[in-house]
């Protein structure tokens, strides 16, 4: 299996532990405000590491590495090596962790990982608005919704980042009645920097007591809920 980043140690991606992040290519979604631009359009990119790379990585950090984390793109495209490659990952005694755009149910439920990352792009009634290469979206990512808060038994977190002209306060309010009772559910402020829509660039995020607003909102629905802010 080909990866088209690599970071060799992050302590952000899977919480509480010291973490490699590796990046596939593609993406069935065309977000405009997506930041990974690169790997969801080029298909010139040259991948910077394969398994058998990453494997011999992993040999030299044995022992201080507890954890990989699988984002993109959107790694659930690749059904049959994704799946073998988790597995390798798991015989190391490491935790993985996947990021999804939650439109993959039946993947999603065949993976042996630790941690699920689900993305909510914005309300249901206005996924009009992400750019989308299949049908039955919304049924899709209720599915894995379903799968991820209520027979999923590990950890997880359902994220949503809030970006002007995707997502505002009733669009939260919306996304609210549908995970009632979450135990973890993250509010991203924006960054306008390297988006595939280039006019993405210039938008203005939130300020952030508009983002506490729609954070006390979902605390009243039950929904333990933070927010990871990049500006103040």
């Amino acid at each position: 299996m080909n990866f088209y980043g690599f970071h060799k140690t992050t302590l952000l991606e899977y919480p509480k532990h010291i973490a490699s992040i590796l990046f596939t290519l593609g993406c069935n979604m065309r977000c405009p405000f997506c930041h990974n631009a690169e790997l969801v359009e080029s298909s010139k990119n040259e991948p910077v590491i394969n398994d058998a790379g990453f494997f011999q990585f992993l040999e030299k950090r044995k022992g201080i590495l507890e954890a990989v984390c699988i984002s993109g793109g959107e790694p659930l495209m690749y059904e049959a090596h994704l799946i073998d490659f988790i597995d390798k990952v798991k015989s190391k005694g490491l935790k993985v962790k996947i990021d999804t755009n939650g439109s993959f149910p039946d993947v999603l439920k065949k993976l042996d990982v630790d941690y699920i990352a689900l993305d909510i792009k914005t309300s249901f009634e206005n996924y009009h608005k992400i750019g989308y290469t299949g049908e039955n979206i919304v049924d899709k990512i209720k599915e894995s919704l379903d799968y991820v808060m209520n027979i999923f038994t590990n950890e997880y977190e359902l994220r949503t980042t809030v970006v002007p002209g995707i997502v505002d306060l009733h669009d939260i309010k919306q996304i609210a009645l549908h995970i009632q009772g979450a135990k973890n559910y993250v509010l991203s402020q924006f960054r306008p920097m390297n988006t595939l829509d280039n006019a993405f660039a210039f938008v203005k995020p939130y300020p952030i007591e508009y983002i506490e607003e729609m954070k006390s909102f979902c605390v009243q629905q039950g929904i333990v809920t933070e927010i990871r802010a990049n500006y103040n």
